[in-house]
């Protein structure tokens, strides 16, 4: 089954609010609220559940850490992979370890609660903790180095509330409520067709203009476009991971899959999207002649980048896109009945790897991409292949 429709964002996970709140009408208001409150239940009700079991499990009256690792844990390892969050988990747990055991080694003080906070920090750093775990153990140090009671005959009963509460929150997170695994494979990757279409527009627009400023600028944002493949590679493998992890969401196998497949050829893509700029710049500095053809194709090449990426979830619109890709590649290569010059060869053959790229990046086989880009070379060799493909 095909995922729904999502809107761009460069945030692989999905937030639990996103908007800041000066800027939002009431009525907005009352929206993302009504958004965020299923998210905000499910947090609500880890936290009671953890607290529930601390309760029984360790035999304490206020098992609070329990259901504060519940709630910070299930805020950090929203849309993060399998192993990553466990660190995670394990790091907050960890930090609270310490600062227990710090505090039954030096006892409590100021001087001793700099020793304890550092110490915790430390050790969810060396755990692999991120940014909000590492803040999180430092809390916890201070909360247990300021109420702690020497000689507490708890000893690390806390740490074994802070394991419970991690433990609930990675059972929601990634087993019983997981956030949409399609929409976090989306928001990651649909972004990138988006991005490639601005330098392919802005590559046409410095050609047309003859402005080796806007090149120049094409030139960095196609290199910038390789930053941004790590993170979609992330995101699409903890997509996977939710997918085959959770109960209710491994009927999204295959649309995650799909993403996958879109992510490689996009980063493909990308890579020769810098070969076209640099092609381009070559063909500013020494005068070459660009027909007008060449900068149209680039201009329908860069809407056939953003139909594929926004048609991912919908097989019909797919077909529709491969044929924009199919035809940019035609105007393009049509610009070399005009002229033939090295410049104008490089573009056309970079456009035409670019469009293949695209048209794989939709799900298509990669002989029958080759033969629909042959056939906008020379109409009369082979027929472009049907919906069906």
């Amino acid at each position: 089954m095909d995922s729904p429709p999502t809107t761009a964002s460069h945030s692989p996970a999905e937030p639990l609010v996103a908007s800041p709140v000066e800027s939002l009408s009431f009525r907005s208001r009352w929206s993302r609220l009504t958004t965020a409150a299923p998210r905000i239940a499910l947090v609500a009700i880890a936290a009671m559940i953890a607290y529930l079991l601390a309760s029984l499990i360790t035999s304490s009256s206020s098992p609070f850490f329990a259901p504060i690792a519940a709630v910070v844990v299930m805020g950090a390892t929203t849309g993060v992979h399998t192993k990553r969050a466990v660190q995670l988990a394990l790091g907050v747990a960890l930090g609270i370890l310490v600062a227990d055991l710090t505090v039954s080694l030096i006892g409590t003080g100021a001087w001793q609660l700099a020793i304890i906070v550092f110490i915790g920090m430390c050790a969810v750093v060396f755990a692999g903790g991120d940014e909000l775990a590492v803040r999180q153990a430092a809390s916890a140090a201070i909360l247990i180095s300021v109420l702690a009671v020497p000689g507490d005959p708890q000893g690390t009963a806390r740490f074994v509330d802070a394991l419970i509460g991690s433990g609930v929150a990675l059972i929601f997170n990634l087993i019983l409520f997981p956030i949409h695994p399609g929409r976090v494979a989306a928001r990651a990757v649909v972004p990138a067709f988006a991005r490639l279409a601005n330098v392919l527009d802005g590559t046409a627009m410095a050609l047309e203009s003859r402005d080796l400023g806007l090149m120049d600028r094409a030139i960095r944002e196609a290199i910038e476009l390789e930053d941004h493949v790590e993170e979609m590679r992330s995101a699409v493998a903890a997509s996977g991971e939710t997918a085959s992890l959770a109960v209710a969401r491994r009927d999204h196998r295959s649309a995650v899959g799909r993403y996958s497949t879109a992510m490689i050829q996009v980063s493909r893509a990308q890579r020769n999207c810098v070969g076209l700029t640099r092609g381009a710049r070559r063909a500013l500095d020494i005068g070459d002649s660009i027909p007008p053809d060449v900068i149209e194709g680039l201009r329908s090449l860069a809407d056939a980048s953003r139909q594929i990426g926004s048609s991912l979830g919908d097989r019909g619109r797919r077909y529709h896109a491969r044929s924009a890709a199919v035809e940019a590649a035609a105007v393009t290569t049509a610009g070399l009945e005009l002229t033939r010059n090295l410049s104008v060869s490089m573009i056309v053959g970079q456009s035409r790897l670019i469009a293949k790229d695209l048209m794989l990046a939709s799900g298509m086989k990669g002989s029958d991409a080759r033969e629909d880009i042959r056939a906008a070379a020379d109409p009369s060799e082979v027929h472009p292949h049907s919906p069906a493909s």
